[in-house]
């Protein structure tokens, strides 16, 4: 296993990055799960919903004035009402889905006040069959070719790291620091991504 690989796992426990706004994300008991329209994985499907777990009683879009990022039941573009749903063979803390129109949308945890270790935020141990890594932030226009990581000691080992790693709060990052987007690939077909920053030494 590189050391590059090492410690951006380690970046990715320590601190979820500020992504770019608009962020697409609903707020559920203190959780802010955020949603990435280019999720590389498959898509869910009606078998992957679970119990209906809540429902989006703002939205940014309709009320920007009354509804703002932080709000238990708020979402950034779902309209209010929405049904939010669990999804099976996951924990809520992590992964929840958004039923729009027949449309299923998948929401992942991106921060959790609670959480103390990876563990607590990522629902993903056991799962992972490949990470790709990345440098930058891939764009349709700029898919890029990301580094993948097939070798299961490895994907253990890097998992192992994420799921046991202490969460801290997010930091700001210097000009020029460079940005990673890490993609774990799960058994079932769909997938994490994340951006992260890797501190200069």
């Amino acid at each position: 296993m590189t050391r590059v690989a090492v410690a951006l796992m380690l970046v990715l426990v320590a601190a979820p990055a500020s992504a770019q706004s608009p962020l697409d994300f609903v707020t559920f008991d203190g959780i802010h799960y955020l949603r990435w329209a280019q999720e590389p994985g498959r898509a869910l499907t009606r078998e992957d919903l679970g119990m209906e777990f809540a429902a989006v009683e703002c939205s940014m879009a309709e009320d920007r004035r009354h509804c703002a990022f932080g709000l238990d039941a708020a979402a950034a573009f779902m309209p209010a009402g929405t049904r939010v749903y669990a999804v099976r063979g996951y924990r809520t803390s992590f992964r929840l889905a958004a039923v729009v129109n027949d449309r299923i949308f998948l929401y992942q945890a991106w921060r959790n006040a609670r959480a103390k270790v990876g563990a607590d935020l990522y629902d993903v141990a056991g799962r992972v069959r490949a990470i790709d890594v990345e440098r930058g932030e891939p764009t349709p226009a700029a898919p890029g070719t990301p580094v993948r990581i097939t070798s299961s000691e490895d994907v253990e080992a890097l998992v192992g790291i994420l799921t046991r790693g202490a969460v801290r709060p997010p930091r700001p990052q210097g000009f020029g620091t460079p940005r990673y987007w890490l993609t774990l690939w799960l058994a079932d077909g769909t997938t994490l991504g994340r951006p992260r920053s890797l501190p200069r030494p």
